[in-house]
């Protein structure tokens, strides 16, 4: 069973996989949250997002730091 914080995941592939679907759900939340007739304010987006971004940067190295 693959764990749910990022620091614990230790197959390289499911790293890999996981930082691609939170980057990817990201933006599709950026689009769809600036679509008119959107129920969410930008308030919302923007924690949606930088919630699912933060969960990428963690998946590079398991401690959070990209560099």
């Amino acid at each position: 069973m693959t764990s749910p914080r990022p620091e614990s995941v230790t197959c390289l592939a499911c790293r890999r996989h996981a930082r691609a679907e939170h980057l990817s759900l990201a933006e599709q939340m950026a689009r769809l949250g600036g679509m008119p007739g959107a129920t969410v304010t930008g308030a919302q987006v923007a924690g949606v997002v930088e919630h699912h971004r933060d969960l990428a940067r963690r998946f590079v190295d398991g401690t959070g730091h990209t560099g």
